[in-house]
């Protein structure tokens, strides 16, 4: 009789472990979730791997005026102010926009890459996109280099889910031909969804 007992003791131990393992969330809430942020990342991505910002035309008073502020030569320019009509007109306004959509975690790779460049063996692999002087004036680099982002289907498909982090599945399209299904990371934390993986 006792050892029926134990038996069933550790039986019931295990479910009980197994259930702390999953997650509170429900399918729907974490596919809405995922959904309005996949649609939410693709103009965040355009910043960062895309088209970027708009830049002021290198001929305009806004660029000679930079030109001036950095005490440098307007030909020689390698960054030209964002344009005004962008809406971002500092660093921390793109920061704002980036972790309403991605995790802490992934937002100090993508704030490396486009604010301070990613370095390799002491060389410069990536020049940073972005720049901010110290009198505020928000730049953008002239010759990045700029990769078709993607978009992606509004069905969106939980594929695991454990705690607070959940994969989903999402097909994806480039230049408007269907693509890769990309299964996209996401965290929950400081009570909310976000982005823990690459969407572009």
């Amino acid at each position: 009789m006792k050892r029926k007992f134990i038996s069933l003791f550790a039986a019931c131990m295990i479910l009980f472990l197994a259930g702390c393992g999953g997650s509170s969330f429900t399918d729907d809430e974490i596919m809405e979730a995922a959904a309005n942020l996949i649609a939410e990342s693709i103009p965040v991505n355009e910043i960062y791997f895309g088209k970027g910002l708009a830049a002021v035309e290198a001929d305009s008073e806004a660029a000679a005026a930079f030109a001036k502020e950095i005490k440098t030569s307007a030909t020689l320019l390698q960054y030209l102010p964002v344009d005004k009509s962008t809406g971002y007109d500092s660093v921390d306004r793109i920061k704002e926009a980036t972790e309403k959509v991605y995790s802490a975690s992934y937002c100090v790779y993508l704030y490396e890459m486009a604010f301070t460049g990613i370095s390799d063996e002491g060389s410069t692999a990536t020049y940073a996109r972005y720049m901010e002087t110290e009198g505020g004036t928000l730049a953008v680099r002239k010759d990045f280099t700029v990769i078709d982002t993607r978009t992606y289907d509004a069905d969106v498909q939980v594929v695991s889910k454990k705690g607070n982090s959940a994969v989903v599945k999402v097909q994806s399209y480039v230049d408007g031909k269907e693509d890769a299904i990309v299964e996209v990371q996401m965290i929950y934390e400081k009570g909310a969804w976000r982005l823990d993986s690459p969407t572009y």
